[in-house]
């Protein structure tokens, strides 16, 4: 009786850790999702300006033919 009820001991220690953090993440998913700020990247800023660069003189081209 004794081995048994050292060996519930660890199984319930590990289950109340278990349903804690399991808590937690309800707790997480409860939240209203907030969308991260990320900085502005430099490279898409200037590929965005250089495609419509290319693409006005491409345009312009066309209408001055």
């Amino acid at each position: 009786m004794n081995k048994k009820e050292e060996h519930d001991q660890p199984q319930s220690l590990i289950q109340q850790d278990a349903l804690k953090r399991l808590e937690k993440v309800e707790e997480e998913k409860r939240q209203p999702y907030k969308k991260k700020k990320e900085p502005i990247n430099f490279r898409s800023v200037f590929m965005t300006l250089l495609l419509i660069l290319v693409i006005g003189m491409m345009l312009i081209g066309y209408f001055i033919r």
